[in-house]
C-alpha cells in the first residue's frame, strides 16, 4: 500500500510539473495564436547597487518578427504632475513602477520582466566574445566609476568595457537617437544570433524559454531594433509621442503610421476662382501638411476636384481625402496624364487639382 502511495505520489507530482510546464509555455502560444504580439522586458543594471541604466523590450510578432526596443533610463515621464527619469522612477518606486511606466508609453502588456545584473551581463558577453564598437575618433571620459580611452577604429570590448561605453552613451553623449547605443546593440544582436545558447542564462524560466525559441526560429533578416523615440525640452528627454506611436503600428503590427507633416501637397487651381490655390495651400499647412508648391492647372475647366497619386504614396491618401468636402476623384499619376501639368512635380506626394464648386472645410 506504501509503495502504490509512492508511486502514486510520484505520477502526481509529474503530473503536475508537466502542466506547469505546459501552461507556462502556452502563454507565449497563446497570444501569438490571437495574432498579439508577445513581449518581454529586460531591465539592464550595468552600475552595482544603482538603477537600471536602460530597459530593452523584446518582442515576437505573430508574423516572425523580432524587435528589440532600447529604452535609455535618463528618459523622463510623467506621473501625477511630476517629471521623472526612468532610472529615477526605479530607484523612488521600485521596479513594477518602472515597468508600467514603458508599458503605458508602448500601451502593450508583458509576458515577462527580469533585471539584468552586472555580473549576468559580463557573463552574457563573455559568451559572445566580446563586442566591437567602431569609433570615429577618441573616446575619453575618466569619471567614477566610468573609465574610457578607446581609441579611434574597430574595437572589441570586454564585459566591463561594454558597460562603460554603454553608461557613456547613455549618461554622456549628447546624442537624443542615442545613435552609439544602437549601433552597438546592432553587432550585439549579430553576434547573439551566431551564439544563441550564451542567452542560456538569461532565459531561465520556461515562458522565456518558449519566446527565445521562437525568437531563434525568426531568420535574421527579420530582426529589427529601434531605440526608443525622444526630444529635447524644457533641459529634460521625453518620448515624442507621435514617433513612438509609429514605431509600436511598424514593430508590433506591420504598419506604418502616418501623419499630416509627411504628406507632401502640390495645390493647383483648375478653376477660374481667383487665389483658391492660394487659399487652400493656406488651410492645408494649418493643419499640418506640407505644401510643396501652388499654381494653376493646364486649364481653368475642371468639373471635378481630382486627387493625383504619386508612386508609392497610395497610403498618404487618406490622411488628405478625409478632409476635403464634396467629390473628389482619386488618380494615379499615370493614369491622369501629368504631362499635362508639366510631369510630376518634385518632391510631391499628391497633387491636389481644384474643380469647380470646391470649398474648404472652415
Amino acid at each position: 500500500m506504501r509503495r502504490i502511495s509512492l508511486v502514486l505520489g510520484f505520477v502526481l507530482i509529474a503530473l503536475g510539473l508537466s502542466l506547469y510546464f505546459a501552461l507556462s509555455r502556452s502563454e507565449v502560444a497563446h497570444r501569438l495564436g490571437r495574432g498579439e504580439s508577445v513581449h518581454f522586458l529586460y531591465l539592464l543594471r550595468l552600475i552595482p547597487d544603482a538603477p537600471p541604466d536602460m530597459a530593452l523590450v523584446a518582442s515576437l510578432s505573430p508574423q516572425g518578427l523580432f524587435s528589440l526596443i532600447l529604452i535609455p533610463g535618463t528618459i523622463s515621464v510623467p506621473k501625477k504632475g511630476v517629471w521623472n527619469t526612468l532610472s529615477t522612477l526605479y530607484a523612488l518606486e521600485g521596479p513594477p513602477a518602472l515597468s508600467a511606466a514603458i508599458a503605458n508609453l508602448l500601451e502593450i502588456s508583458f509576458v515577462e520582466e527580469k533585471e539584468i545584473e552586472p555580473g549576468e551581463w559580463d557573463r552574457l558577453i563573455d559568451e559572445l566574445g566580446g563586442v566591437v564598437v567602431r569609433l570615429t575618433e577618441r573616446l575619453v571620459v575618466k569619471e567614477p566609476p566610468l573609465s574610457l580611452d578607446l581609441p579611434p577604429g574597430e574595437q572589441l570590448l570586454s564585459p566591463q568595457k561594454t558597460r562603460d561605453f554603454l553608461v557613456y552613451c547613455v549618461h554622456y553623449a549628447e546624442d537624443p537617437s542615442f545613435s552609439l547605443a544602437r549601433d552597438f546593440f546592432q553587432e550585439f544582436l549579430a553576434r547573439l544570433w551566431a551564439k544563441p545558447k550564451a542567452l542560456s542564462g538569461l532565459a531561465a524560466s520556461w515562458k522565456a524559454r518558449d519566446f527565445w525559441r521562437r525568437v531563434w526560429a525568426c531568420p535574421e533578416e527579420g530582426v529589427r531594433l529601434a531605440v526608443l523615440p525622444a526630444r529635447s525640452e524644457e533641459a529634460r528627454l521625453i518620448p515624442d509621442l507621435v514617433e513612438v506611436r509609429k514605431l509600436r503600428g511598424k514593430l508590433f503590427f506591420g504598419r506604418d503610421f502616418l501623419t499630416r507633416d509627411e504628406v507632401r501637397v502640390v495645390v493647383l487651381n483648375g478653376t477660374q476662382e481667383r487665389f483658391l490655390a492660394t487659399r487652400t495651400a493656406s488651410w492645408l499647412l494649418e493643419r499640418g501638411f506640407q505644401v510643396v508648391g501652388v499654381g494653376m492647372a493646364d486649364r481653368y475647366d475642371y468639373e471635378h476636384t481630382i486627387l493625383v497619386v504619386g508612386a508609392g504614396a497610395a497610403e498618404k491618401v487618406p490622411l488628405l481625402k478625409e478632409l476635403l468636402v464634396g467629390e473628389v476623384m482619386v488618380m494615379a499619376e499615370q493614369d491622369f496624364g501629368v504631362e499635362r501639368i508639366g510631369g510630376w512635380p518634385k518632391g510631391a506626394d499628391l497633387v491636389l487639382i481644384l474643380g469647380a464648386g470646391f470649398d474648404v472645410r472652415s
